[in-house]
């Protein structure tokens, strides 16, 4: 059963969050607060070609390219602005779709995070 990164909206099985994250990294995405793929930077999308960025899988491009689109807002394709993805209805429907299996893991309900 997948959670959503609520900050980029990478999916993650519960499997990864007890054996792939480390105790911090576990804290901050049930808080919301990123995974390790995103690191907390948000996904944005073009307003006009509607393509999403993300800054973690931008392997085409520079650390600095990255975060002049970030800092600009501006898509580096078409020009448009860029606005940022909102992901939290995927990450707390999953959360409450997977309280059980992530108490399993960690011997805390979600609901403890916060």
């Amino acid at each position: 059963m997948d959670v959503y990164c609520k900050v980029c909206g990478e999916p993650w099985d519960t499997y990864s969050l007890r054996e792939d994250f480390t105790e911090e990294e576990r804290k901050m995405f049930l808080r919301g607060k990123g995974c390790p793929a995103c690191k907390g930077i948000p996904t944005m999308y073009c307003e006009n070609c509607a393509r999403p960025y993300k800054g973690w899988m931008r392997g085409d491009m520079t650390k600095e390219e990255i975060e002049l689109i970030w800092k600009k807002k501006v898509c580096p394709e078409c020009g448009s602005k860029l606005k940022v993805a909102k992901y939290s209805g995927e990450y707390m429907n999953s959360l409450v779709d997977c309280d059980g299996a992530i108490e399993d893991l960690t011997g805390k309900s979600v609901l403890e995070y916060f």
